[in-house]
């Protein structure tokens, strides 16, 4: 299920991030926001599910967009997409908190899994870096928790276990056979580049494989 304190302390972590202290005046000035974006997606899979509106409504008021003609060195832009964030963040934490979240294990069916896959799917249709890194996002997300509700489905303990403990253990139930298991443990770092923003570690053959792969274990354990 959730960790709660891991999220937590992620959050903060992409607030330190965020937002940089110019030493001349100690103005609040935005940070890495980009990689706060994505940072930020994850979390919000993380705690609302796959898909929600909130991760949607993210997708959508993130995606594409860039500075203005008027805006030469993207500071305005970057500043209202770190407020953004920054107030998703706030909002995300207040839900955790109040235990307001997606309940994972009941929305993340076979069903709405295929429409996460399709949101990924439509991300990388855009063809550029920004849309790119949403999908791997996505992909990873969806990737772990289709494995997730693989073994659920057939009783499996998975969800107090990272992604390579629930392959090890839907490889021990017999549910992950063949090269199905060798193709899930090599997508395991993958997962992990995406949820910790190492985007610069991620191609798009691999995030369109990953995607692929995602689809034909839904065709088979959901259809």
């Amino acid at each position: 299920m959730i960790d709660r304190e891991a999220l937590l302390a992620r959050v903060e972590e992409i607030k330190k991030e965020l937002w940089t202290i110019r030493e001349s005046d100690k103005a609040k000035l935005p940070g890495n926001v980009e990689g706060s974006i994505q940072s930020t997606l994850g979390v919000l899979v993380a705690i609302y599910g796959n898909p929600s509106p909130q991760v949607q409504r993210f997708v959508e008021r993130t995606r594409g967009g860039g500075p203005t003609i008027g805006d030469r060195d993207g500071w305005e832009f970057k500043s209202n997409a770190a407020a953004l964030v920054d107030n998703v963040l706030d909002s995300a934490v207040g839900d955790l908190k109040a235990g307001v979240t997606g309940s994972i294990g009941v929305q993340a069916k076979g069903v709405v899994l295929g429409d996460f896959v399709a949101l990924a799917r439509e991300a990388l249709n855009q063809r550029d870096v920004p849309s790119d890194r949403v999908a791997a996002v996505l992909t990873a997300a969806a990737l772990e928790e289709t494995l997730k509700q693989m073994g659920e489905a057939k009783g499996v303990d998975v969800y107090n276990r990272d992604m390579r403990g629930v392959i090890q253990k839907l490889k021990d139930a017999n549910v992950l056979k063949g090269a199905r298991i060798g193709s899930a443990t090599g997508f395991v770092p993958f997962r992990d580049f995406a949820f910790h923003g190492q985007f610069e570690k991620i191609d798009r053959p691999t995030t369109e494989g990953a995607l692929a792969f995602v689809e034909g274990l839904l065709a088979e354990a959901f259809s």
